[in-house]
């Protein structure tokens, strides 16, 4: 299902990140990494923190609360055998801007 996130003019400026929340209580996080859009669950798979509340380095997310980090561009953890982060393709037309979300949302 590709749904609306927001208009263009509420997206966060490049390095930063912001969360809008999504269908059935999803939050997703949004941010810009070397000029593309990048949309990924807000929270932490590990303990649910906002991630939005971390911190970036380079293109990834530090979990504020234990430091936990994914890449923002694929969901990938830095620990292998930690849980991948989820990540929803993310598209700007004109001046809105739009997500895929999953079947089940």
């Amino acid at each position: 299902m590709i749904a609306k996130l927001c208009d263009a003019k509420d997206l966060p400026d490049a390095g930063k990140m912001k969360s809008f929340a999504g269908r059935n209580g999803l939050q997703i996080c949004v941010t810009e990494i070397e000029g593309k859009l990048v949309a990924f669950d807000n929270h932490c798979p590990h303990q649910g923190a906002p991630l939005s509340a971390g911190h970036l380095d380079g293109c990834m997310v530090v979990c504020p609360y234990h430091a936990w980090r994914f890449d923002v561009t694929n969901g990938k953890s830095e620990n292998i055998a930690d849980p991948d982060l989820g990540t929803y393709e993310i598209r700007r037309y004109d001046d809105e801007v739009f997500v895929r979300l999953p079947n089940s949302i």
